[in-house]
């Protein structure tokens, strides 16, 4: 086969449409940022990096307005040496000591390690926190779900009760007794006279 200035002009031009093809086909990626590049949060928490800690997928679970939550998420000490830490969220300060490499995973924890005690802000709001480490003060806001998802109603804490009305003292409930029984007793017996 013999190569002739037509075919390589065939040539040449079949290569310049299969190269423009194919840049059309590519060419978004080369002009947006690639999705899959972005860093964002798999889950309704937050994920954030202070110093060495990594927080991960932070949350609290409440109902809100004033109502108490509890805190869950993951907090990885990603350093050779411990990091104490304290997490101030809601009027409760909670304090914590990881060993290197060590993590506290919250939903593990016992409820009162975790509780919040009055989140102010309504369920799908993000409550303001302060995480402390050493001299090192980083401000945090906190997303607040409900029970709403099944996944959360584990952890949804309890509204604080109301006072209920008091109970009656003891010494009026044995007078109370004492007239009941007469109302319901039985009847004295008089002497017969026979």
């Amino acid at each position: 086969m013999r190569f002739t200035p037509k075919n390589r002009v065939r040539r040449a031009a079949a290569a310049g449409v299969i190269a423009l093809g194919m840049l059309g086909t590519a060419g978004c990626s080369a002009v947006n940022e690639q999705a899959t590049t972005r860093e964002y949060s798999p889950s309704d928490g937050i994920v954030e990096n202070v110093g060495d800690l990594q927080l991960r997928n932070l949350l609290v679970v409440s109902n809100g307005n004033g109502d108490p939550g509890r805190l869950i998420g993951t907090v990885l000490n990603d350093s050779s040496n411990s990091q104490s830490f304290t997490l101030a969220v809601g009027g409760s300060t909670l304090t914590w000591n990881l060993p290197a490499g060590d993590k506290v995973v919250f939903e593990k924890e016992s409820p009162e390690r975790v509780m919040v005690s009055a989140v102010e802000v309504p369920a799908g709001d993000g409550i303001d926190a302060q995480l402390q480490m050493g001299a090192e003060k980083t401000g945090l806001n906190i997303p607040v779900v409900n029970g709403d998802q099944p996944f959360y109603q584990q952890y949804l804490p309890s509204p604080t009760p109301s006072e209920s009305p008091s109970e009656v003292p003891s010494d009026e409930a044995t007078d109370a007794d004492a007239d009941t029984n007469s109302e319901t007793g039985t009847a004295p017996t008089s002497p017969s006279n026979g």
